[in-house]
């Protein structure tokens, strides 16, 4: 009983703290998360959120100078003072660019650093969801005076992370890997 007690409450924890533990080590972690971002039949919901998928050290994943623009989450910024050896491993997951979900009740969109980092057990890895540039869509305002002159514009807004997305993530990558590869 109290194995079963500390199974509980460690799966509660890493609910809560939005990491998830996987029985692949790193570099395998990151290769299957790059193949379930890519399996995403092109029909489904998640193939427009979870559109393209990079590798740390790809020449489409961002400058950390990028990244760190304003406004960076707490949890973004600690990940930016990671040495690059720690980082190594881990995947950008980028939506489409004009693609927004409804999340907390409003029309979301945000890119995903999965952080993959070896976990205390023996070939596992736990893996941390970070968003980038987490945006809300407020519909459309006339500006007279626009990038292109008088029409309607899109209302993008900063916005905070979203709990919901990241639990969202969180579930695909779990049923992700856990499918035989």
């Amino acid at each position: 009983m109290p194995a079963l007690l500390a199974l509980l409450l460690s799966t509660t924890a890493h609910a809560q703290s939005g990491e998830l533990t996987v029985p692949l080590a790193p570099q395998q972690a990151q290769q299957a998360i790059l193949q379930a971002v890519q399996r995403i039949p092109a029909q489904q919901e998640a193939h427009r959120r979870y559109r393209m998928a990079l590798p740390f050290g790809a020449p489409l994943f961002p400058p950390d100078t990028d990244l760190a623009l304003a406004p960076a989450s707490a949890a973004l910024t600690a990940w930016l003072r990671l040495p690059a050896e720690q980082r190594r491993h881990d995947v950008l997951i980028v939506p489409d660019v004009d693609y927004y979900w409804n999340a907390e009740g409003r029309q979301f969109s945000c890119q995903f650093i999965v952080h993959v980092q070896a976990d205390a057990g023996q070939g596992q890895s736990r893996l941390a969801m970070l968003q980038v540039r987490p945006t809300v869509y407020a519909g459309k305002s006339f500006k007279l005076l626009g990038r292109t002159g008088p029409g309607a514009y899109l209302d993008l807004r900063p916005a905070a992370p979203s709990a919901q997305s990241s639990a969202e993530l969180r579930a695909f990558l779990a049923s992700a890997l856990a499918q035989p590869q």
